[in-house]
């Protein structure tokens, strides 16, 4: 097992309130590393335990610009977090006083007490869930299980057309034998 990486616990919140932040929006580590000028992997790096990496003032300033930029087309009740518009570093800092004791890095994958938007964009991105054809049940399903929730299919009809559209579409839809909607991560698009 490789040596557990420390950061201080500000480090850590930072790197977790973001992360929160972007899953919420269907903003993949991707986009957002291209979007603030950085290397396609640099938001999954720092996101990773295996690296101590954490952000700096100036790059949080970027990531809220960023977010902003990217959330200006939403409408109000597709913000599940907030009516928030506009973001910037202070949203990523706590409003208390946290311990100056490092502490490992640790994210998991799908953190507990996430709302529908980011619990499903985390499925999305960390785990091989939709490697075969979901339904919106299996969806909701999946999705309850891992918040211990009661959520229902609405809960989820406007992140998941958010996530089968647009430059930064994450998951295709295609009908079942059934006649019934599911959605699959897509093919990767061979290289010409």
């Amino acid at each position: 097992m490789a040596d557990a990486n420390y950061i201080s616990p500000i480090q850590l919140y930072n790197l977790t309130t973001i992360r929160r932040i972007r899953l919420h929006y269907g903003i993949s580590a991707q986009d957002l590393s291209l979007g603030i000028g950085k290397s396609i992997n640099y938001i999954g790096t720092m996101e990773n335990e295996q690296t101590a990496g954490s952000y700096d003032d100036t790059i949080m300033t970027e990531i809220a610009q960023c977010i902003t930029e990217k959330i200006k087309d939403y409408q109000n009740e597709e913000l599940e977090i907030s009516t928030k518009r506009e973001y910037n570093i202070y949203d990523f800092y706590p409003t208390e006083i946290l311990s100056d004791e490092k502490v490992v890095k640790s994210i998991a994958p799908i953190p507990n007490s996430y709302g529908p938007s980011p619990t499903l964009n985390a499925l999305i991105e960390f785990s091989n869930f939709f490697s075969q054809p979901r339904t919106l049940n299996d969806i909701v399903e999946k999705c309850n299980s891992i918040q211990n929730q009661n959520w229902v299919s609405n809960d989820f009809t406007k992140q998941l057309s958010r996530a089968t559209k647009g430059k930064n579409k994450r998951l295709e839809v295609i009908l079942n034998s059934s006649g019934l909607n599911t959605y699959i991560l897509p093919k990767k698009q061979k290289k010409v």
